[in-house]
């Protein structure tokens, strides 16, 4: 796994210009090993104008060519916001759109809602969003989420872009996503980007996990340099992170839906106790 590379510009907390080494290193690591498939989380680049754009995707896909592995993609609201979804998909040369497939034996869904994004807009979902994750998690299988941004709608507290901008790290549909998630009758484990660190948050039942950007400088003031390797074996998920914030976590790979039982409602309004 990797993602939110940033190709571009550097700012005062990615470094863009290291992206295309890093990835290039990233490319040359993954094809010494025996890797089922390599998953890009979105974000590629960081925009500028269509022109500068399309530039910065091409020199991106050009080091994805190179992976002996199959590789699959998301695009960020970074990707889309001067160019369209189609357009990344061609440079590409591989869907980025809501899918549904089985990688070694794990079933994956790619959900690809609207990530366009404003400081004055927010995340917002487009009409048929939640029905295409109504879809897509429509399955009893054992499932891994992905897509772009977060779906668990966790605290950001620290966090250097989201903490005072909470509305840009998460859709305003949360609570709607999270029922669908909830109600889904397969267990699932997700995993997401955008958010720029590393996280584990469990909501009714469901581990949400967040990979950190490979160029990320606001925690250590260098590349974060992350990647992650998830290997399933058997009823265990073991969720790896390597570069300068390392991070190993360890979860059952469920084969049943968790049903949590519905919260206790508010002790000051309870009667008895």
């Amino acid at each position: 796994m990797i993602g939110d590379i940033h190709h571009g510009r550097d700012t005062p907390t990615k470094r863009g210009s290291a992206a295309m080494p890093l990835l290039s290193r990233f490319v040359a690591e993954v094809n010494a090993v025996r890797i089922d498939a390599v998953i890009e989380l979105g974000d590629r680049i960081s925009d500028e104008s269509p022109e500068r754009d399309r530039k910065l995707a091409e020199e991106v896909a050009d080091q994805f060519t190179r992976l002996s592995a199959p590789r699959h993609h998301v695009s960020g609201n970074h990707d889309v916001a001067m160019l369209s979804l189609a357009d990344n998909e061609a440079i590409l040369g591989r869907p980025t759109g809501s899918r549904a497939l089985v990688i070694g034996n794990v079933r994956c869904a790619f959900w690809q809602p609207d990530v366009r994004l404003t400081r004055e807009r927010g995340l917002h979902l487009a009409a048929d969003d939640i029905a295409d994750l109504q879809r897509l998690l429509a399955d009893e299988r054992p499932t891994l989420l992905i897509s772009h941004v977060p779906l668990s709608g966790h605290a950001q507290t620290g966090n250097f872009y989201f903490e005072r901008n909470p509305g840009h790290a998460t859709y305003a549909e949360i609570d709607s996503i999270r029922g669908v998630i909830a109600q889904a009758p397969c267990p699932i484990i997700a995993l997401a980007g955008h958010v720029h660190w590393s996280t584990l948050t469990t909501v009714d039942g469901t581990p949400h996990l967040t990979l950190q950007s490979l160029t990320e400088t606001f925690i250590s003031g260098e590349p974060a340099e992350a990647a992650g390797l998830l290997e399933i074996d058997g009823g265990v998920v073991r969720w790896t992170i390597s570069g300068r914030e390392p991070l190993s976590v360890t979860l059952p790979w469920p084969c049943v839906k968790p049903r949590w039982r519905a919260p206790l409602s508010s002790f000051t309004s309870a009667v008895g106790g």
